[in-house]
C-alpha cells in the first residue's frame, strides 16, 4: 500500500519535514506544493532530504503552478515538476493520502 505525502508548509518553520519521512515506506510519494515548494530554496537541507528519499525509493514532486508564482526554479533532477493534472493523477495512483 503506497501513501502519497502532500506537504504546503514552509519548512523553515520547523524541522517537520524530516519528522513525516518516519511515516515514510519504499514506493511513498512526496508531493511540494504550496509554501512548501520553498525548499527548492536550501540546497543543503533539501539535498539530505533527497539523498533520504533515493534511498528508501521516495519520489519526490513539485506544483508547478506553485514554483512559478514565488520565482523559483527546479535546479534538482531528482525532483519532478507536475500540473494540476500530474496531481489528480497522484491521487489516484496512491492508496492513501496524508495532507501535512
Amino acid at each position: 500500500m503506497s501513501s502519497l505525502f502532500v506537504l504546503n508548509r514552509s519548512w523553515h518553520d520547523t524541522v517537520w519535514l524530516f519528522e513525516q519521512m518516519a511515516f515514510a515506506s519504499e514506493g511513498d510519494a512526496i508531493l511540494l506544493i504550496e509554501d512548501a515548494v520553498l525548499a527548492l530554496h536550501s540546497p543543503i537541507s533539501l539535498g539530505s532530504l533527497l539523498a533520504k528519499c533515493c534511498s528508501m525509493n521516495i519520489t519526490v514532486y513539485a506544483l508547478k503552478s506553485d514554483c512559478d508564482l514565488r520565482g523559483i526554479e527546479n535546479k534538482y533532477s531528482t525532483i519532478s515538476m507536475i500540473d494540476y493534472a500530474g496531481y489528480v493523477q497522484l491521487v489516484i495512483a496512491h492508496d492513501k493520502q496524508v495532507a501535512w
